[in-house]
């Protein structure tokens, strides 16, 4: 009877979790239809902006179901916030550095792109922050907080990394993509959050990912610091690069590059 008891109150904090994403999702979705009014090379700053402002809605929609305040879930911002997100991006380059020296890249040309620099390409891709930070929000803030206390620690990282992935895939992922890069990616954000007891560790992680793969580009135009080409032999380069990047699990890349 106790296991069932408990079993049943497992499963009504997953679906409340679950819940809040698909609310989240549905709001963000909602809200996402602005960007189409916003000025020309400003619609992913528009895009985190909004969906910084769905994730926080809908968070405070939810505590206020529960009677609970912001703190009550590591919401907070403490002179350790902005350290802790540094150290994020730190792990997050240094893992995408692993990540690339397990990949062959001995069929790839990588040259300095002349025409950006380390400035203009930070400023280009600043909104990598709030749109890594709208999804830490929607993920690893309230609905890794309720559930890590009711179902265990392991449980909690796979569902919202589950979670994590289902989002990509109504945002128009494959399956396969989804849960091969946003899912895997979800397991190292939500140890994160676990270890730190917040978002900014992963929010900085998330970021350095995204800004690590938008450092190179296959165009001379483009902001990206670095262009990538493959060598003549391959017919299809995008396809090829597409596979290269596959291979490491980058899922900001063909998203922010392509």
């Amino acid at each position: 009877m106790d296991a069932t008891i408990h079993s049943n109150s497992k499963a009504r904090f997953i679906l409340k979790a679950f819940l809040f994403c698909v609310v989240f999702t549905g709001l963000f979705f909602l809200l996402s239809s602005t960007i189409n009014f916003a000025p020309a090379g400003f619609e992913r700053l528009v895009q985190g902006t909004i969906g910084t402002v769905a994730a926080l809605l809908t968070t405070f929609l939810f505590l206020k179901i529960d009677k609970k305040r912001l703190s009550d879930i590591g919401l907070t911002f403490e002179r350790k916030t902005v350290v802790k997100f540094f150290v994020g991006v730190f792990i997050g380059i240094l893992i995408m550095g692993l990540l690339a020296i397990s990949v062959d890249i001995s069929d790839v040309r990588i040259d300095v792109n002349p025409g950006s620099n380390v400035l203009n390409f930070l400023l280009v891709t600043a909104p990598l922050i709030p749109l890594a930070l709208m999804e830490e929000l929607g993920f690893r803030a309230y609905p890794l907080e309720i559930l890590k206390d009711k179902i265990g620690i392991r449980l909690t990282i796979i569902v919202t990394s589950i979670l994590f992935a289902l989002y990509h895939v109504a945002s128009g992922w494959t399956v396969a993509s989804s849960f091969y890069g946003p899912a895997v990616w979800g397991l190292v954000f939500g140890l994160a959050a676990i270890y730190s007891n917040g978002i900014a560790l992963p929010t900085g992680i998330h970021y350095a990912a995204n800004l690590t793969t938008s450092a190179f580009g296959e165009a001379t135009g483009s902001a990206s610091i670095w262009t990538v080409k493959a060598f003549c032999r391959y017919s299809n380069e995008r396809s090829r690069l597409g596979n290269t990047v596959s291979r490491v699990g980058s899922f900001g890349f063909c998203h922010y590059l392509y």
